[in-house]
Formats: C-alpha cells, sequence, structure tokens
C-alpha cells in the first residue's frame, strides 16, 4: 500500500544439520526453516525461525522480540505459500498448512 520494496528471504533447514536437527526435535517440529525480511523500515532486520507443528506454523524471533512491520506482515501468508509450494517435493507436509492473515489488533508484534 505505501508504494515500498521490501526483500523476504526464506529456507527450508536441511533435516541433517546438528544443530536444525535438536530445534527440530525439541519443537516437536515437521519442517523448520529461516525468514528474514530487509528494506522495510517498519520491521527489524533480524533472521527469524519458522517452524511447522501437525497444521500450525510458528515464528520464533532470537532476541525474543521480534518486529514485522503491518504491511509486510499481511503479506507473509501468501509467500510463505508460494515458498511452501516451491518447495512441497521434498516437504509435502508443508502443503497441507493453510496460512491465513491474522486480524489486525493494532499491536505490530507477530506471533
Amino acid at each position: 500500500m505505501s508504494g515500498s520494496t521490501a526483500i523476504l528471504g526464506f529456507s527450508l533447514a536441511d533435516p541433517s544439520h546438528k544443530t536444525m536437527a535438536r530445534v527440530k526435535r525439541e519443537r516437536a517440529a515437521s519442517n523448520l526453516g529461516l525468514l528474514i525480511v530487509l528494506d522495510d523500515p517498519d520491521s527489524v532486520e533480524e533472521v527469524v525461525l519458522w517452524f511447522q507443528q501437525a497444521t500450525s506454523l510458528t515464528l520464533l524471533s532470537q532476541s525474543g522480540d521480534m518486529m514485522i512491520g503491518e504491511e509486510v506482515r499481511a503479506l507473509l501468508p501468501r509467500y510463505f505459500t508460494v515458498f511452501f509450494d516451491e518447495v512441497k517435493e521434498i516437504a509435502p507436509d508443508l502443503a497441507d498448512i493453510l496460512l491465513a492473515p491474522v486480524p489486525r489488533t493494532g499491536e505490530k508484534n507477530l506471533h
């Protein structure tokens, strides 16, 4: 809406990587990966862990104080869906996640 451009980066973690395997076990996750938002003045630029549990998706910040701007937050379901479609051959259960925009509550933290 503002006409600004932001960069969204998505990755799917390698489950054989020692740290990722540990996080996957600790979170009882089916899949996990990383998300980063760059060049958005309303978002803090930090790597965010995402993980899938059954049919839900959770985002977890390293600092515990994740800030993703409102406009970018509204786009995340669409772009996660596109990313999950692109990796469906190696992570087919990601296709089962139905992502919907979260109703606006006035706060800027994404939970």
